[in-house]
């Protein structure tokens, strides 16, 4: 893939990260530098993983380390020997008094981010649990973390701890079949979160939807299988199936849900 004509293969709003991309893999290939990304989303990986290809350049995900979502690169030159501390990756764990509030996942992030000034990449997955919260972070900014003392209404207390110590995320997700006119996006946001065309219209115009990881606001864009629709303040969209036409000529679509809990 030549760099003069690469950006036709990706999104216009992607073309700064793929600058980003392939200044990093300049570098390694140029200067045998050795490069650990900050948090980059499924999509984001994505991109760079296909910018990679037929370079003469290594790519290590930290998913090799555990379950996660949002995952740090380390980029490095072809004679590099693999070293997870490479990673710049910590896991903290946040505990509190959960028999008297509840710590939701945004208000981890707003007050991670609120309190520090630290831009959103420095953090990854948050998993919240009954009892207690984990969130993956960048390992330079750890000590800056731990002098968290309260998120919302709730003292807490928090610590760095292994890679080994990570939870499971648990699965918030909801099967459901459901039977739209066609894929368009906003019919697919309205009959998931049980809301009417012109608030799911609404969203779109606000820029609370992303499709992929990609902001957009029209509504006539349609989705297909594996789309991961996001829509704040309501939670996530998998299109997980398309199971064909009803007799009434109706789409028949097996969705996964995330609700949030609080909106």
């Amino acid at each position: 893939m030549n760099e003069e004509n690469i950006y036709q293969h990706f999104q216009a709003d992607e073309r700064r990260f793929i600058d980003r991309c392939l200044e990093w893999l300049n570098r390694v290939e140029d200067s045998y530098a050795v490069i650990s990304t900050s948090f980059l989303n499924p999509r984001e990986l994505e991109i760079l993983q296909t910018l990679a290809n037929k370079r003469k350049v290594q790519l290590f995900s930290s998913q090799l380390l555990g379950e996660m979502e949002q995952a740090k690169v380390i980029l490095a030159p072809e004679f590099y020997r693999f070293d997870a501390e490479d990673f710049d990756l910590a896991l903290l764990e946040m505990s509190y008094a959960s028999k008297f509030v509840q710590i939701s996942h945004a208000q981890v992030l707003g007050t991670f981010l609120g309190q520090t000034g630290l831009k959103r990449q420095e953090v990854g997955d948050i998993i919240v649990a009954a009892d207690k919260v984990q969130i993956f972070v960048s390992k330079h900014v750890v000590e800056i973390f731990k002098a968290i003392e309260k998120v919302g209404r709730a003292a807490v207390k928090i610590r760095e701890i292994s890679l080994t110590e990570l939870n499971s995320a648990p699965n918030q997700s909801v099967s459901e079949v459901v039977l739209v006119d066609n894929l368009r996006i906003d019919k697919i946001i309205a009959v998931a979160f049980k809301v009417s065309r012109n608030i799911a219209a609404n969203m779109l115009e606000s820029n609370k939807i992303k499709i992929n990881y990609l902001e957009i606001d029209k509504k006539n864009i349609s989705v297909g299988i594996g789309d991961l629709i996001s829509v704040r303040g309501f939670g996530r969209i998998k299109i997980s199936k398309v199971l064909g036409l009803t007799k009434k000529g109706k789409q028949k679509v097996e969705l996964e849900i995330i609700k949030n809990h609080k909106r």
